[in-house]
């Protein structure tokens, strides 16, 4: 059985060079990507690239991550996921979705260009300035009409406050593998805050795990970070752990399918990693939905 306890030396990933994240190359716009683009943004056919790396680009002097410098803005994930038939039905029928840690906003616009309105969505992220970028890449700064905020989920505010309780569905990707176990922990109960109490709630996202869960550390610009990376076992009693001390009862699915890049990328160094499995859950309040709900 896996162990839940932090072990005496957390095991290292590969340094994130700040190099590795500006010479990496897309080499081909994912499918999905393309037609958000073209359909939605209106980007001219033949000029996603362009307008791709030009936007990627600019958005690099400010944020030297990963996620920008690696294009993982355009790994649209909220449609791959087993309930986002229902996301999108709940939302056009004016349930909230919040994404927390939304990035540019990408999957947000997915839901628009599938039907879903606007005014019922909120992105959280740390950055403002992801917001400006999503607009320039999406070019829907007057006609998207979701809510942005920029905050620290660690840190109390009143923007935050006003939220509890208010989101439907809240959708997370590539987040939670940013902390460590208290953090994890930390992370959760502040969505689970976010979330209307009523029956039916909904939470769903993914991120990076690793086939064996465990600390792990890596170096990235010249700071140390510890990260906890669950398999499918650990992610549960993650979750277990944090509705132990409350009244409540969640039904949980949760899987870990070997990781395989889905991006076309050519990058100066090996990228390829302990990063083996992506962790992909759905949870909800066991009570069932109200029928008007989901069958109508």
């Amino acid at each position: 059985m896996d162990s839940i306890n932090e072990p005496e030396q957390p095991l290292a990933l590969p340094e994130l060079s700040v190099e590795w994240i500006k010479n990496t190359k897309l080499l081909q716009v994912p499918e999905l990507a393309k037609k958000l683009l073209t359909e939605y943004a209106k980007v001219p056919s033949g000029y996603e690239m362009s307008h791709i790396k030009t936007i990627r680009d600019q958005a690099l002097e400010t944020f030297p991550y990963p996620c920008i410098g690696h294009y993982r803005f355009l790994d649209l994930q909220i449609v791959k996921s087993k309930v986002y038939d229902e996301i999108v039905t709940r939302v056009k029928r004016g349930q909230c979705l919040m994404d927390v840690g939304c990035c540019i906003g990408q999957e947000l616009r997915q839901v628009v260009h599938d039907g879903a309105p606007s005014t019922r969505l909120y992105g959280i992220d740390l950055y403002a300035g992801f917001f400006d970028v999503g607009f320039d890449l999406f070019r829907d700064r007057e006609s998207f009409q979701g809510h942005f905020l920029a905050a620290d989920m660690f840190e109390p505010s009143y923007d935050l406050a006003r939220l509890e309780g208010s989101a439907d569905i809240i959708w997370t990707g590539n987040v939670l593998h940013l902390f460590d176990w208290d953090g994890q922990i930390a992370a959760m109960e502040f969505m689970l805050k976010l979330l209307n109490p009523g029956p039916g709630s909904l939470i769903a996202g993914r991120f990076m795990g690793h086939s064996k869960s465990g600390e792990y550390r890596y170096n990235f610009r010249g700071g140390l970070e510890i990260m906890y990376r669950h398999n499918e076992k650990s992610f549960r009693r993650l979750f277990q752990t944090i509705i132990a001390g409350t009244s409540e009862t969640w039904e949980v699915d949760v899987a870990s399918p070997d990781w395989h890049e889905t991006l076309q990328l050519r990058r100066s160094e090996d990228s390829d990693p302990t990063w083996t499995v992506e962790v992909k859950f759905v949870a909800r309040r066991v009570q069932k939905l109200r029928a008007d709900l989901i069958d109508r």
